[in-house]
């Protein structure tokens, strides 16, 4: 069911000739840099050296593949780039992003019972919930939801030992369903949404797909201190956050750039209609998870 007036928000989904001259020269045109000129300009030259750096900046974030690389996959690796293993093991927001991986696993391990049905939207690759132990329940259906039919095709090849998954390819802000799910997952839509409206909308399709008594897992990134005298962010090394900031705002402009405070996200959740509410945070208080029922 293809949404054709749909757009990724995540990442630009053309295929372009990387050539590093066009991103010179946007970099040139920053004001206000983070870090010198010729130190990001050798960021620059570093990320055009390995195929992730390449991808972000061609594409300004990341989609299914590259985020289950990042997050899991590329600290299994065994030769990385220098910079790239820096960004997959030192960079506050991937280390962040990281954690909170873990912490939705965790969260929807410790609700699942017998005759469920769990989604995950935007589901990427689907590792989030095809990986959770399910050897104690049973009568489980899984749920996939995505906008890039690239990820759900890295989905299926995942899935392909599971009975009963559904794969969808739909806009979540154009979900309309009717308390279908009895745990709704979601991480990575929010933070690349600066509009509070729209988000609010987003949350309310969120809340008509959960059935009564159902759970959202939900993550989103906690505002800087550049950002907010009130930042939670603490456990960080502030070299690592000004490096971070030039090499994805700076050099890249990624796209994951919303940023909301845990009060704010309840009191957006609230006025959907969810309640009980359960915050856990990252060791850096970045990227915390929200749980809330419906």
């Amino acid at each position: 069911m293809n949404d054709a007036v749909s757009k990724i928000i995540s990442h630009k989904t053309e295929d372009t000739e990387f050539d590093i001259s066009k991103y010179q020269r946007k970099l040139l045109a920053v004001e206000d840099r983070v870090l010198p000129l010729d130190e990001e300009q050798k960021l620059l030259r570093q990320l055009s050296e390995f195929e992730l750096g390449r991808f972000l900046l061609q594409n300004r974030g990341v989609n299914g593949f590259w985020t289950s690389y990042i997050i899991i996959h590329a600290p299994n690796e065994e030769y990385l780039h220098p910079l790239e293993e820096w960004i997959v093991f030192s960079a506050p927001v991937i280390k962040a992003s990281r954690e909170r991986y873990y912490i939705m696993r965790h969260q929807l391990q410790q609700l699942i019972t017998s005759h469920m049905t769990i989604a995950s939207l935007p589901c990427g690759l689907f590792e989030d919930i095809i990986t959770i132990d399910y050897s104690k329940v049973s009568d489980i259906k899984l749920v996939g939801i995505d906008l890039d039919n690239k990820s759900l095709e890295y989905a299926a090849k995942n899935a392909k030992h599971l009975d009963n998954v559904e794969l969808i390819n739909k806009n979540a802000w154009h979900l309309n369903e009717e308390e279908k799910y009895d745990i709704l997952t979601s991480s990575g839509l929010n933070i690349y949404e600066p509009d509070n409206l729209k988000v609010a909308a987003l949350y309310r399709q969120f809340y008509n797909a959960i059935k009564p008594g159902g759970y959202l897992i939900l993550s989103f990134l906690t505002p800087p201190p550049s950002r907010s005298d009130n930042s939670p962010w603490h456990n960080y090394i502030a070299e690592d956050v000004l490096k971070q900031k030039a090499i994805f705002s700076d050099i890249i402009d990624v796209g994951w750039q919303s940023f909301r405070s845990a009060d704010d996200t309840k009191s957006q959740l609230e006025a959907a209609g969810f309640y009980e509410f359960k915050i856990i945070y990252d060791s850096q208080y970045m990227f915390p998870v929200i749980v809330a029922r419906k």
